[in-house]
């Protein structure tokens, strides 16, 4: 009786531990998978965020390149119209 106890004991022990290798072996590998994954969401926020700027960049490039060459010739007029138009309508889509 004795013995049959001893042995159900020493069973669940090492079932025990089994299972507690396993948990750290397998955690680690889930938890990393999630990790990566959040990663990912970032790079690509990032990503659209850089594209943004981008876009921002080149319409006040236009801009600055309009002034100049009113600045220098005195006319261009329209064209500084439709870039401010432009440069409008991309500050009130962000």
């Amino acid at each position: 009786m004795l013995q049959q106890i001893l042995a159900i004991c020493g069973s669940v022990s090492i079932i025990g531990g089994a299972g507690a290798v396993v948990y750290k072996i397998i955690y680690p590998a889930l938890h990393l998978g999630h990790r990566v994954q959040q990663l990912e969401e970032h790079s690509e926020n990032d990503y659209q965020r850089l594209k943004g700027l981008e876009e921002m960049q080149k319409q006040q490039s236009k801009c600055l390149a309009a002034m100049l060459n009113h600045q220098i010739t005195g006319n261009g007029i329209e064209s500084m119209k439709k870039i401010r138009d432009e440069l409008l309508e991309s500050i009130i889509d962000k």
